[in-house]
């Protein structure tokens, strides 16, 4: 059967279709905890459509900091990895006020 895309697809998928009609006919009235979709049972996956590769691997972890360039008047440059408001110059000396630009 052809799909949406020209693409041959297997038989044994969940169609949209039917995946739609089991949700519009909503749950079961005799059914008080809406555990069964309907008296129809929901059809397996079996196997996933061609070219789809599924691996597995362990997640890590990262850590990432801004780091903050600081410029005083004077023109010294240096930098501050946690956001600072004021900062000593280490040049002239003068205390600064850090204006963050692009935020």
């Amino acid at each position: 059967m052809a799909g949406p895309y020209g693409v041959d697809e297997p038989d044994d998928l969940i169609s949209p279709a039917q995946l739609m009609k089991l949700v519009a006919a909503g749950p079961d009235p005799a059914n008080a905890d809406d555990q069964v979709l309907g008296p129809a049972p929901v059809p397996r996956i079996t196997r996933m459509p061609e070219g789809v590769e599924v691996r597995e691997q362990r997640l890590g972890h990262a850590v990432g900091h801004w780091i903050l360039q600081v410029r005083c008047d004077c023109g010294r440059r240096w930098f501050e990895v946690e956001h600072v408001t004021t900062a000593r110059c280490p040049r002239c000396g003068v205390m600064t006020l850090v204006e963050v630009e692009g935020r």
